[in-house]
């Protein structure tokens, strides 16, 4: 677990120089907060309150959502509890220490745990984008199998990296 930590923090300010040719993603659609970047190849499905992005449309070994909590920006234990309640349908989660950094215009608060579905094995990254002047929190939230990372780590990381405000 520490492993995936450090390399978080590591994707966190090396990765923008490693994928050059990826898209940029914008967050919220109409009036964009933060941005960042992924493969071109993967897709993006916007949603009235977020957005959810995957390697392929039949892949899914990788799931990325993003949306704005409802914990307001002074609010940062409600936060961490309101991004820990959405992953309620995993089981036997363990949490690494909580990674803080500012970078871009943002705050970042990464939670990376790794639980147990009905699939198996999942890793999962947490993590809390504070936007001065905003309202709210934003989560994003990467889940993935063993296979999802090992074969999507580099874009997980680069995805990361890419982060900043919009």
């Amino acid at each position: 677990m520490k492993t995936s930590l450090l390399l978080c923090l590591v994707t966190l300010f090396a990765a923008p120089l490693v994928f050059a040719a990826d898209k940029a993603v914008d967050f919220p659609k109409a009036a964009p907060l933060v941005t960042f970047s992924l493969p071109d190849s993967w897709v993006v499905d916007f949603k009235d309150d977020g957005l959810m992005a995957t390697p392929t449309k039949d892949d899914d070994s990788v799931i990325v959502e993003v949306y704005e909590l409802e914990a307001g920006l002074d609010s940062y234990d409600a936060a961490v509890k309101e991004a820990k309640e959405t992953m309620s349908e995993f089981k036997n989660m363990k949490y690494d220490e909580t990674q803080k950094a500012e970078k871009d215009g943002l705050g970042i608060a990464i939670l990376n745990a790794e639980g147990e579905d009905e699939n198996g094995k999942a890793f999962i990254n947490l993590v809390l984008l504070v936007k001065p002047g905003a309202k709210n929190f934003i989560l994003l939230s990467c889940i993935s199998s063993k296979e999802g990372s090992d074969m999507h780590g580099p874009a997980i990381g680069g995805l990361i990296g890419s982060l900043k405000a919009k």
